[in-house]
């Protein structure tokens, strides 16, 4: 009976779902890009993954309620036209950083899966120029492998950090050009 009781507390022990990760200090002193909420239902909580996963992976980075204070009402940030450009230049010299992650993210139900599974888009704004210097997406509408939609979401959050390393983009932040 004691050794089922041991084998069921280190069961109950090993499920725990507590993590931290101490963050380096940024290579200028400070985070060089903020993300901002994605667009869609669950942008606000795809964005707090995204940073959680970027710090995790070392890459500092604003996080979405600062970056929310800021943001305006009438704030267009959907693409390159001059008043974009301006509230990207804007918005980046009141965060004090040189790039923003905007994007969008979905869930939608298909044929093969009976929840809804996520898409992502993430793309890097330089916010001098407007130009999108990185462009990454997840989800496959025809297969996933995750038994949530909440599972989805965050590997997606994983994933598409990951990819964002993985091609150089962490490079790019820390040399800003």
């Amino acid at each position: 009976m004691r050794l089922i009781a041991l084998l069921a507390t280190a069961l109950v022990a090993g499920c725990a779902s507590t993590s931290s990760v101490v963050l380096p200090a940024a290579s200028q002193g400070h985070a060089q890009v903020a993300v901002l909420p994605l667009e869609g239902p669950l942008g606000a909580q795809a964005s707090d993954l995204i940073s959680e996963a970027f710090a995790q992976k070392g890459v500092a980075v604003i996080e979405r309620a600062k970056a929310v204070q800021y943001l305006a009402i009438d704030t267009d940030l959907s693409g390159t036209s001059p008043d974009a450009v301006q509230s990207f230049s804007k918005l980046g010299n009141t965060l004090g950083v040189r790039f923003l992650f905007i994007g969008t993210v979905s869930a939608e139900r298909g044929p093969l899966y009976s929840f809804p599974h996520v898409n992502m888009t993430l793309r890097l704004i330089d916010v001098h120029s407007g130009a999108t210097r990185w462009l990454g997406h997840y989800g496959n509408s025809l297969w996933t492998s995750a038994i949530s939609q909440q599972g989805d979401l965050q590997r997606g959050a994983d994933d598409i950090t990951d990819e964002f390393i993985k091609s150089g983009g962490a490079a790019l932040i820390v040399k800003g050009s």
